[in-house]
């Protein structure tokens, strides 16, 4: 290889480097924006499950309570 072929082929190269690995500030920006977006869907959607979390909890509650009622209800029932 010539001198002359082998500096065209390191200046190609070169140049396909910086334009290939580059990224421009427009696009980091986007991928910011990306990211901070996404940060707020997740904390959104762990609002929504703990909320959805009380209420189950508190449905259990209830749910306990009323078996204990049907429970003594049919208790008394039985003793009659």
């Amino acid at each position: 290889m010539s001198m002359k072929t082998l500096t065209k082929v390191a200046a190609l190269a070169l140049v396909a480097g910086l334009t290939v690995g580059c990224a421009s500030t427009s696009d980091l920006q986007k991928v910011q924006n990306d990211a901070n977006e996404a940060k707020s869907m997740a904390r959104n959607a762990m609002d929504t499950a703990n909320e959805a979390k009380a209420i189950a909890g508190e449905a259990r509650s209830m749910s306990m309570a009323t078996e204990e009622k049907i429970s003594r209800m049919f208790q008394r029932s039985m003793y009659k």
